[in-house]
């Protein structure tokens, strides 16, 4: 035996009054129990040798484990319980092997029976050469390939035609303006003017949404640069430069600075309107206070 249940609860138990060098030597007279299945040898210097029992204190310790737990019989020291697991053992294994041989005997008388017995009929089908798989299969690709080329110009024609009605808009100036650069080229151009700085930051997202393009940014650092001096340029003394400038910017009175003017409910524009409050501002004409005016000929003349 390889192999035998150890309880822990019973040893336990069992053990209770031994010290720990027989339980010790208790454990190893079960193990070569169950190795041998057969009681140990009643020759005590042949049972100590294969024990490795030397020393005079654990002779006495087997001496008193052999006492306490086995019965010296004509075959050699006997335990009750070592002897119930081994029949327990070798049960099981004649069960195994008488199993082992019924399935092969099983496995034999097989082949004596009728292999077509309780088997459905065979399907009376006509034989398919090879040609005519080889021709339907020929067949069936030139009819796919004429589908994928029919599906192929209609898709295309529907396409020309939705171009020609639906033609592309071109991006303008103002437009490609407001993409500008990416949080990653931002990042890069950035980095090499030294500045420590990841594509994953959230302010190069917003300011690459809000159309930052790379020369804005490489202008902003170089201003920063002016400013610090040999100290390091971080990224929101950067975003405070660009603030400052949005807000310059939105003060400009310039003529061509001002967004696209939009027309007035009464139909004039914003710029026409400016026009003409500029006028009225240097001739002091009101229009609402204008009233006809009516030249005399005759006192003129006069």
């Amino acid at each position: 035996m390889n192999y035998y249940p150890h309880h822990i609860g019973d040893f336990n138990s069992e053990t209770r009054h031994c010290n720990r060098l027989e339980r010790s030597i208790y454990r190893d007279m079960r193990d070569l129990y169950f190795e041998l299945e057969a009681p140990l040898p009643a020759d005590e210097s042949k049972l100590f040798r294969r024990l490795l029992i030397i020393s005079p204190e654990e002779q006495d310790a087997a001496r008193q484990v052999l006492a306490d737990f086995f019965v010296l019989t004509e075959p050699g020291w006997f335990n009750q319980r070592c002897q119930d697991d081994i029949k327990k053992y070798q049960e099981g294994l004649e069960k195994a092997s008488a199993g082992g041989k019924a399935r092969a005997a099983r496995r034999q008388a097989a082949p004596a029976s009728d292999p077509m017995q309780g088997a459905q009929a065979p399907l009376d089908l006509d034989p398919i050469t090879s040609e005519q798989v080889a021709r339907t299969v020929r067949e069936q690709c030139a009819q796919d390939a004429s589908s994928m080329r029919e599906g192929a110009n209609q898709n295309q024609n529907q396409n020309q035609n939705q171009n020609q009605n639906n033609p592309a808009a071109q991006p303008t100036q103002i437009e490609d303006c407001a993409r500008g650069a990416t949080p990653a080229e931002l990042s890069i151009a950035l980095r090499q003017q030294g500045m420590r700085c990841q594509p994953a930051d959230p302010r190069l997202f917003e300011l690459s949404r809000q159309g930052l393009t790379v020369e804005t940014a490489i202008s902003a650092y170089t201003e920063a640069k002016k400013t610090k001096g040999g100290e390091e340029i971080k990224l929101g003394y950067l975003v405070a430069i660009l603030q400052r400038w949005c807000a310059e910017a939105a003060q400009l009175r310039v003529t061509g600075a001002l967004p696209p003017a939009r027309a007035s409910p009464s139909g004039e524009s914003a710029k026409d309107r400016e026009r003409r409050e500029t006028l009225q501002g240097l001739t002091g004409d009101d229009e609402h206070a204008r009233q006809p005016r009516f030249i005399d000929i005759n006192t003129v003349a006069g």
